[in-house]
């Protein structure tokens, strides 16, 4: 629901670290449009896209310290599609910081790809970096697969790279 514009929007965050540091024409950049006048017709119509182009080839992401990956929250359904989906409370806290700490001018939903959705990419790739996303790099790939650790689901995917900082591998019981 903010502008695209915004220095906060998530369309301005992958222009301004990814999209204008690579060779691509904006033309080719989809981004769901949180302003769309129908947001359910907008998820849709975004799966519709995945489709027509042959699905994801390689998904890029990050996770949060409760191991959601995309804004897939504790809880998210494993089969899950792009959707609309309220934020948790810990990811609107989280966030405050970026809105001058006002919690009230932060989003209380996102449209998200669902896990389904990439778990259906022929790639994965997961950035982990940073002590606080440690316990949920353990959780992720040292436990069993559950929905309140969404990017464990990755365990299941036959093509994931996860790519970690020596911080984030603090939990590891493992050591490899």
């Amino acid at each position: 629901g903010i502008p695209e514009d915004h220095p906060e929007s998530y369309h301005r965050y992958m222009f301004d670290n990814f999209f204008k540091h690579i060779d691509i024409s904006p033309d080719n950049v989809n981004i769901l449009n949180g302003n769309a006048p129908n947001l359910k017709k907008e998820c849709e119509d975004y799966e519709a896209k995945i489709k027509e182009a042959g699905g994801i080839e390689l998904f890029v992401g990050g996770i949060g310290p409760d191991g959601h990956i995309a804004f897939n929250e504790p809880g998210s359904s494993l089969v899950s599609r792009t959707r609309v989906k309220t934020l948790a409370q810990d990811t609107i806290l989280a966030n405050a910081r970026f809105f001058g700490g006002d919690i009230n001018a932060v989003p209380k939903q996102a449209l998200t790809v669902g896990v389904g959705t990439v778990m259906e990419a022929q790639e994965v790739l997961v950035l982990i970096t940073g002590a606080n996303k440690s316990y949920a790099l353990y959780k992720a790939i040292e436990e069993g697969v559950s929905h309140m650790w969404t990017v464990s689901a990755f365990q299941q995917h036959g093509n994931t790279l996860m790519v970690c900082d020596e911080d984030a591998t603090l939990e590891l019981r493992v050591r490899t």
